[in-house]
């Protein structure tokens, strides 16, 4: 299951440098229909704040380099300090952290660094006060970062899962809010893909004013957090569950079963659109009927109606994200090829663009 995973994620990672790299997320950049290798690596090299961190690293187990796979990539790009954020889960030991940034080497290749600190990384799950196992990451316009911690490592829950906010401006650690366990099933929820949603941004508002919203992917669920009021809830529907007639999945000629439910989101403030992984099928849910509370309070399964099958794909999906004119571009397995569709316009091939 590992490596099945790894390999689904890899794809993940895969969409959304494309994403970065050919639709503008940088502003200087203009829409392009090609991509370009910014980073690579055979085997991801840690960089450590001294030779005697690396070494105890080793002599603990806690530096296999071969373990690392990268899954999460994000760049923040700014006219001073542009950084591409990177995230390794620990889906096994031997990763000494699970959330970095890239720094390029005249000679050799890319090297990692913990962000924001080795020290948050390394109680490999002893102290819940630090970062587990960071999965994916959200920027929101207030140039701060959203952190989802699964707190598992291995199979293991050694802690919660939990949200962190990073103000990247000081890089320093602003709030963190702990998943209470009606929100999961521990060992066998995992949290993997936050929307952030800032409703009323400054001048006028405030970052406060912000939606955090979870894919469960193995328990098939969506838990929403308002940061304001610092709650969260959840909520679960049949669409969030994997389709038994798309569990096998074939990546570069190699095929493999693997039932993952939610797993691509994304947000134009309107609405949340979403799929499970094991599933060619697109739905969304307005973000007023799972804002609301109250409407999940007595019944996980609540407002079954306000959930809307939009269409197919030819293919099952991995990661999906959207530009701010409402343009969702997603990554296709089989094959795998980038797409586009306008939030617009109904779901049909017709109105699929296709770069790749």
């Amino acid at each position: 299951m590992y490596n099945i995973r790894v390999a689904v994620m890899l794809v993940y990672m895969f969409c959304l440098v494309l994403v970065a790299n050919c639709y503008g997320l940088n502003p200087s950049n203009p829409l392009r229909n090609d991509i370009e290798v910014v980073y690579q690596w055979k085997v991801l090299e840690y960089g450590f704040p001294t030779e005697t961190d690396r070494q105890t690293a080793i002599a603990n187990g806690n530096l296999v380099a071969i373990n690392g796979v990268p899954i999460d990539v994000m760049p923040v790009y700014s006219k001073s300090n542009s950084r591409l954020f990177v995230t390794i889960p620990r889906f096994q030991g031997g990763i000494p952290y699970s959330l970095a940034t890239v720094i390029a080497r005249n000679r050799g290749g890319p090297i990692l660094q913990p962000y924001p600190s080795y020290d948050l990384h390394n109680s490999h799950g002893t102290n819940c006060d630090g970062i587990t196992s960071a999965f994916r990451v959200a920027l929101n316009e207030c140039n701060q970062m959203w952190v989802i911690d699964s707190g598992i490592i291995g199979s293991e829950q050694m802690c919660p899962p939990q949200l962190l906010l990073f103000d990247l401006n000081t890089d320093t650690l602003l709030h963190r809010f702990r998943f209470a366990n009606n929100t999961y099933i521990p060992s066998a929820s995992l949290f993997i893909t936050p929307v952030s949603v800032v409703s009323d941004p400054p001048p006028r508002g405030s970052c406060k004013n912000s939606m955090v919203y979870v894919a469960d992917v193995s328990y098939h669920g969506l838990v929403i957090y308002n940061y304001a009021q610092n709650m969260a809830w959840r909520a679960e529907n049949k669409f969030m569950y994997p389709d038994p007639d798309y569990g096998t999945h074939t990546i570069a000629g190699e095929s493999f079963n693997l039932m993952d439910g939610i797993f691509g989101m994304a947000s134009d403030k309107k609405n949340l659109y979403f799929h499970p992984l094991a599933s060619k099928s697109e739905y969304s849910v307005p973000l007023s009927v799972l804002d609301n509370r109250a409407n999940w309070e007595n019944n996980l399964e609540s407002s079954p109606n306000e959930f809307r099958s939009l269409g197919k794909r030819n293919s099952e999906c991995a990661a999906e994200a959207i530009d701010s004119i409402g343009n969702i571009y997603g990554v296709t397995l089989n094959p795998i090829k980038l797409l586009s569709w306008n939030v617009n316009t109904p779901y049909q091939a017709k109105y699929f663009r296709e770069f790749l």
